[in-house]
């Protein structure tokens, strides 16, 4: 189900009246003004994505279980769809909840972290960059997002979920919940989650991601787990947090047209 514009906005006012006081109260950059530059484009992506994205998202899982019944040597017919939809009782589904959501989580994550380390590789970049190409990183920023970019990063995920058979009622929780977690990897704030700071992931952990700085180039891929980049030699968190942000080279367009354009130029 596709959300309304309504809905939508009120989302955005009650993220804002959580957000907002606390980047004011715990900041790692002092600002003049809340109104940042480039704030109006980072608005139009939080309604643009939900329904564009999203969209495009359903529609690449649809054809990728499709084409997964039929490699089978099934009919694409309701039932074998239906079988690929969690439609069926698994041995991952008859574990326990908790145990379940454990492997969610790592199995996402470890999906996620490489096909971000694929969109830090040239082809994939200009998409890419749309999402790094803000200079004032905040908790709305993390919204804007190239919906190739976005939908590539979520079909793999969702497919291989669905396919394996865990639960539909943790995977309807899994991606509101990594939407929201976004949010507070990507504000101003200089949390860091002390010694949690290498099992699970902060925002100053994701702010060295975004940073222009030479030192953080290309690390800390993960979403959710620090220790998947340390597995692969990416980790990088020092004690201090960056204070750069954007792409290097000519600035991308300010505007939401001419970056859901910029890949394709």
């Amino acid at each position: 189900m596709q959300p309304s514009l309504g809905s939508l906005a009120a989302g955005l006012v009650v993220l804002s009246l959580i957000f907002w006081p606390i980047e004011r109260r715990w900041p790692v950059l002092l600002r003049p003004s809340r109104w940042r530059h480039e704030l109006g484009t980072d608005v139009l992506y939080w309604f643009f994505s939900p329904l564009v994205t999203r969209a495009v998202t359903r529609l690449g899982v649809a054809l990728a279980v499709i084409l997964l019944v039929v490699a089978s040597g099934a009919r694409p017919t309701p039932d074998a769809i239906a079988s690929f939809l969690g439609g069926r009782d698994t041995w991952i589904q008859a574990q326990p909840l908790p145990l379940q959501v454990v492997e969610v989580l790592l199995l996402g994550d470890l999906i996620g972290y490489w096909t971000h380390r694929l969109f830090h590789a040239r082809r994939l970049w200009g998409f890419h960059a749309v999402h790094h190409s803000s200079n004032q990183l905040d908790w709305i920023s993390s919204v804007r997002l190239h919906p190739v970019n976005g939908a590539l990063s979520r079909i793999p995920r969702v497919v291989v979920m669905l396919v394996a058979g865990f639960s539909p009622t943790i995977l309807a929780a899994y991606v509101p919940f990594l939407s929201f977690y976004g949010l507070l990897l990507h504000a101003n704030v200089s949390w860091d989650f002390g010694p949690l700071r290498w099992v699970i992931s902060s925002p100053r952990f994701h702010r060295w991601h975004h940073t222009s700085q030479a030192e953080g180039r290309d690390k800390n891929f993960a979403g959710l787990f620090p220790f998947i980049d340390a597995i692969f030699g990416t980790l990088y968190l020092p004690r201090e947090a960056p204070r750069a942000f954007g792409v290097e080279g000519p600035p991308l367009p300010t505007g939401i047209f001419g970056q859901l354009v910029y890949p394709f130029r």
